[in-house]
């Protein structure tokens, strides 16, 4: 079942995970551009992200990737 959020709810699930891995460059991603069909894997990741009660290097290269990833195709 597919979960659509609105732009607010993105937004919201963004700053939260941004909050917590202490991205300084806030633009990385922006809510506008997640495609709907990648709410699903925003909520996943944003569950596994808060979650955690911290991250390694590697695994904040990894996180940041996949929020690259959810990046509307253009």
């Amino acid at each position: 079942m597919s979960q659509s959020l609105s732009i607010d709810e993105v937004e919201a699930l963004l700053n939260d995970m941004k909050k917590k891995l202490n991205i300084v460059n806030a633009s990385v991603i922006k809510a506008d551009a997640v495609h709907d069909r990648k709410h699903q894997d925003l909520l996943a990741l944003h569950t596994h992200v808060m979650r955690q009660p911290s991250f390694s290097i590697s695994e904040l290269d990894e996180i940041v990737q996949e929020l690259g990833q959810l990046r509307e195709e253009e």
